[in-house]
């Protein structure tokens, strides 16, 4: 489920990934930026690169829109014909979906192996998320269910001790019993 938490997440990792973009692979880097601060459960986290993803895109898609309104209105109308701007439309269209692709796709991928590392190192993902101002004990769904889990495993084996406990005492009472009659 997105929540707000999730949105500015997505808004750090898309920065990461915009400030990187001389780096290839920048939108993996973001992606794990927005996963890693998001928490350890991998579909919080793939979601979360997702959207940074899809904010890292709006930039290119706005250029993208710019420069064929430029060609277009410049060479659209007198000087190339229909069909050559029809070309280039088309290639700008298969240009910006490749793009969109390798934009989006691996923030996605990162959203994910940031969630990874946020599992693999929760002290650290604390530590940075204090670094952002942001709270030390808000927890992720996939925290709550896993303290869930281990709150019942604890509750589980106290109840199996206690009941190994009263199997010894009967036991030992009846020993007391049989020893008493003879």
């Amino acid at each position: 489920m997105v929540t707000g938490r999730t949105v500015i997440n997505a808004l750090i990792g898309a920065l990461v990934g915009v400030v990187l973009s001389f780096i290839p692979f920048s939108t993996v880097v973001g992606g794990a930026a927005a996963g890693f601060l998001e928490g350890p459960d991998g579909r919080d986290g793939a979601i979360v690169g997702l959207i940074a993803g899809l904010i890292t895109f709006v930039p290119i898609a706005g250029m993208t829109v710019l420069g064929l309104g430029v060609l277009g209105l410049g060479m659209g109308f007198a000087a190339v014909p229909f069909e050559g701007f029809a070309v280039v439309l088309f290639f700008a269209v298969v240009a910006s979906t490749v793009v969109l692709f390798y934009t989006v796709g691996l923030a996605l991928l990162g959203g994910y192996l940031g969630a990874y590392l946020a599992r693999e190192y929760p002290e650290k993902r604390t530590n940075t998320r204090e670094t952002f101002g942001m709270r030390r004990d808000e927890r992720s769904r996939h925290d709550r269910s896993e303290s869930r889990r281990r709150d019942r495993t604890r509750e589980s084996t106290a109840l199996e001790s206690e009941a190994e406990d009263e199997r010894h005492d009967s036991a030992r009472w009846r020993e007391e019993d049989d020893t008493s009659s003879e």
